[in-house]
């Protein structure tokens, strides 16, 4: 069969209600698809595993749609098979036989799609042949009342005879009308392709399939995505919606995929995506059905999110507003806006559910006053979450998490990053290092920011006229509230660029400031400078400078400290004065032993061959890298600890 383009008004709908109520019944009279086909299955006369069907459908004018439907198990005991089927839906059709009524079931799936935010769809009253007019009628009367305040307060009810089929095309012209009216979700089609894994299994002459919904996206046939889980690659061979072959599939439809990777390297829960990504911890909002349940700290607690299982253990962050951090048992794949369910230790009862809010957790004040306002800021779509973000973040967000946290492309974050530089005034863009996109400081955070930061220099100017500025190093000790040391270097550049600030050598100065030279500066450039460069990497020791130059030792040792405080000079031992680029060649030798070794590390002997210096001054210039965070001594080598740059600021 030829590829085709893919069905744009697709509907996924997920049945729901206790069991033996009729749900695999009315989707095969809607589809004309028996879902139970496990054999147990069909013993058993219930459904287990979800089963998938779809109804394809054309009317008057020509618009066609398709409804997929996930028929999932009602009984209790396969209650995680039912949430792994509606993890991905777009609507619900909650089936309620007239002879039972409302069971236990109803009311825990119905609870469910609530929590899920699952607000389209239908009621289907089955069995209306064994009951009478006075029955039905109270049996309605009683789902009007349960849907009340539920995100279903507004599904229609249709009234099903299953042997006859009676009402059955009412419910299928109205779930037709639903898909019509589906539109497509914009920022999910621009974000990046994931695929939802709910089924896997291998098929003769095909090989690995996978059934799921793509949640965002585009996939193509023949397109080379990536196993999210292991990282591993995957080619997408063939698409099937139902019996058709497509060539791509847009973000809420659901299909089989036929791809390259084996077997036993996919499980239920997996996606499919762009790149590897797995977290083991993520922010929530959590609802709870019943707002008095005391949830508690280091207990395991049953999460499904999308279609995948795991145990949880939660933080509280802010209960009153319902924001939770999860620890999970193993890792899992998830992006903002993902929905969840939780269930009770024993896995017997569905607690809350609700949505994740970031991915992209900071390593210490996880419950501090500025990470709640964010989280509560981040609960919003993009531009809403990202102003709401600048106007409460001291130190304004990382657009590269935000980005991913949200799985979305280059080209969606610069367009609302386009938004957000036409506002007035605008934000500041901070850009760190090995990030991609810049991170925003808000207006007034920014100036906040930079009046703390030219107020310190501006008294240390006042204090000492003579000093070309201070270390970015003494800058962030000093600095109160402190200030995150990548954002701090970030904003110092920014400002650089503004012309506020500028960079005296290592040292930061206001731009206005021109320091006086000193006494003892004049006297270091005029007679000590000259012999440090001609030195080379190996300068004089202070009494050689003394016997040079016939300044008293006392002088000289005083004309150095003074230089070294201004960061003319770095001492590296207590007689012993390096200019800062000449400590830099030497710092990059080191640098050049280390990727030689592999990351093996280097020996003084190794050092002292590179740079031809002796043995003693060798070892003096090591323990200074060591001191000062460059390199670390592990034995008899040393190792790069971090990269020069970051050492000197």
């Amino acid at each position: 069969m030829n590829a085709v383009n893919s069905p744009r008004q697709f509907l996924v709908i997920a049945t729901a209600g206790h069991v033996d109520h009729g749900k695999t019944s009315l989707v095969k009279q809607l589809t004309g698809t028996d879902t139970d086909t496990l054999a147990e299955e069909k013993a058993r006369g219930l459904t287990i595993n979800a089963g998938f069907a779809y109804r394809h459908s054309i009317d008057e004018a020509q618009s066609a749609t398709t409804l997929g439907l996930v028929d999932v198990p009602g009984h209790s005991d396969f209650i995680n098979n039912m949430l792994a089927g509606v993890s991905a839906v777009n609507a619900a059709l909650l089936v309620v036989a007239a002879d039972d009524g409302i069971m236990p079931q109803t009311r825990e799936h119905l609870a469910i799609l609530d929590l899920l935010g699952i607000n389209k769809g239908a009621v289907a009253l089955t069995k209306i042949d064994q009951c009478t007019q006075e029955r039905l009628l109270a049996v309605e009367s009683e789902i009007s009342a349960l849907l009340t305040r539920t995100s279903l307060c507004s599904a229609p009810l249709f009234r099903i005879n299953n042997v006859t089929g009676a009402g059955v095309a009412e419910l299928a012209t109205h779930l037709n009308t639903l898909a019509l009216q589906q539109k497509a979700n914009n920022s999910s089609l621009d974000q990046h392709p994931r695929f939802s894994i709910d089924r896997c299994f291998t098929a003769k002459g095909i090989g690995t399939i996978v059934t799921g919904t793509l949640a965002a996206g585009t996939i193509n046939q023949g397109e080379q995505l990536v196993h999210c889980g292991t990282g591993d690659s995957v080619r997408i061979r063939g698409i099937r919606i139902d019996q058709s072959e497509c060539q791509s599939l847009h973000a809420g439809q659901r299909a089989a995929l036929s791809i390259s990777l084996g077997l036993d390297e996919i499980k239920r829960g997996d996606f499919i995506g762009v790149a590897q990504r797995r977290v083991m911890r993520f922010d929530t909002h959590l609802t709870l059905i019943d707002p008095t349940t005391s949830l508690k700290s280091g207990v395991d607690y049953h999460l499904h999110i999308g279609a995948a299982h795991r145990l949880a253990r939660l933080r509280k962050l802010d209960e009153t507003t319902g924001l939770y951090q999860f620890s999970l048992d193993e890792p899992i794949t998830c992006h903002w806006g993902d929905r969840f369910i939780l269930r009770d230790p024993a896995a017997k009862r569905s607690l809350g559910g609700g949505t994740v809010i970031d991915t992209e957790l900071p390593k210490r004040g996880r419950a501090s006053l500025e990470r709640l306002a964010l989280l509560k800021a981040y609960r919003g779509e993009i531009d809403a979450a990202i102003d709401s973000a600048l106007a409460v973040a001291p130190f304004g967000i990382d657009l590269e998490q935000f980005a991913l946290a949200r799985n979305l492309t280059s080209d969606l974050i610069e367009t609302h990053l386009e938004r957000v530089r036409q506002q007035s005034p605008a934000p500041l863009e901070v850009f760190i290092e090995d990030r991609r996109l810049p991170r925003l400081v808000g207006a007034s955070a920014a100036a906040t920011l930079t009046n703390r930061l030219t107020d310190l220099l501006g008294h240390f100017h006042a204090e000492k006229p003579s000093e070309a500025g201070l270390l970015e190093s003494a800058i962030a000790r000093t600095l109160r509230p402190s200030v995150p040391r990548p954002v701090l270097k970030g904003f110092i550049t920014a400002l650089a660029a503004k012309g506020v600030l500028r960079r005296e050598g290592s040292h930061i100065a206001l731009v206005t400031h021109h320091a006086e030279v000193s006494r003892e500066r004049q006297e270091f450039d005029a007679k000590i400078a000259p012999l440090l460069k001609h030195g080379d990497l190996t300068p004089p020791r202070t009494r050689e400078i003394v016997d040079a130059t016939g300044i008293p030792l006392r002088a000289v040792e005083r004309i150095l400290q003074h230089c070294a405080r201004a960061g003319v000079v770095v001492k590296v031992a207590d007689n012993r004065f390096y200019p800062p680029a000449t400590l830099a060649k030497l710092a990059e030798t080191a640098n050049q032993l280390m990727a030689a070794s592999n990351g093996a590390g280097f020996s003084v002997i190794e050092f002292r061959d590179r740079t031809g210096i002796g043995r003693n001054l060798c070892i003096e210039v090591l323990e200074h890298f060591d001191g000062c965070g460059y390199t670390l001594r592990k034995e008899n080598v040393r190792v790069i600890r971090k990269p020069w740059t970051e050492v000197t600021s």
